[in-house]
């Protein structure tokens, strides 16, 4: 069975229909599977490393990469998980439950699906593999990270209310252009960092464009309310130094 776009369309819409979608926890992660596979189709695209049914699996695995957090309580919201490894559920769920081979019975793109999934949200990528099946992870992961800043923006799950300066630790990983962990994070202040540390870490010079066009990094600061102009002076100070970088990034 040839992959098509409007099978795996079908599965995932048949999977999800399941689900409750008036919680509004449901639904963010609905459309952010919707959005985060339409942004891998764009990107891909752009970057011209792949033939028409590549784009197809690009497609693919930015509409599953999230799949498993459908499987939790409708109370827990999507990007505000700390512990469980939910891409590996995910893997595990299209190629342990056969949710895959009901998409399609070819087998050949098994391992770049497995290996971007599982590797989107962690650090670097593995050792010793090829340069394709890096860019397959690399535009999965600038597909989660630009959707991330829309997330925050429609869905808000984190507090935008910033009673503090973030924490050492947080701010001093910020500094270096590393990307914050959500583990790491003790504040509302680290929380915004974290999701602002996603711009270090974009692949393409066209994901830095996408970026720019939604104007989601002054958005999220717009968002956010401060309690002491001394805290709000800080904040102005990140958001001018992020909007410098994405536009460097751009060229």
């Amino acid at each position: 069975m040839k992959l098509k776009s409007s099978r795996v369309m079908k599965v995932f819409e048949q999977y999800v229909k399941n689900f409750d979608m008036n919680n509004v926890n449901i639904k963010s992660r609905y459309f952010h599977s919707l959005k985060v596979m339409e942004l891998c189709k764009d990107i891909a695209l752009v970057t011209g490393l792949f033939n028409e049914e590549e784009i197809t699996v690009c497609e693919l695995i930015g509409l599953f990469h999230d799949i498993a957090k459908f499987d939790k309580m409708p109370s827990y919201h999507m990007d505000n998980e700390k512990s469980e490894d939910y891409a590996l559920k995910s893997a595990k769920m299209l190629f342990e439950e056969n949710l895959l081979r009901e998409i399609t019975d070819d087998t050949s793109y098994d391992d770049i699906i497995k290996l971007a999934i599982f590797a989107y949200d962690k650090n670097g990528l593995p050792n010793g593999i090829d340069e394709k099946s890096a860019a397959f992870c690399k535009v999965l992961r600038d597909a989660h990270r630009i959707d991330s800043f829309r997330i925050m923006l429609n869905y808000p799950y984190i507090d935008s209310r910033i009673t503090s300066y973030p924490t050492e630790l947080v701010y001093n990983n910020f500094k270096t252009m590393q990307l914050v962990e959500k583990n790491t994070t003790e504040n509302n202040s680290d929380e915004i960092l974290s999701i602002l540390s996603n711009t270090f870490c974009l692949n393409y010079r066209y994901s830095y464009a996408l970026l720019k066009d939604n104007n989601y990094v002054s958005k999220i600061f717009d968002s956010l309310s401060y309690t002491s102009d001394e805290i709000k002076g800080f904040f102005t100070q990140i958001e001018k130094v992020l909007v410098n970088y994405v536009d460097r990034k751009i060229g």
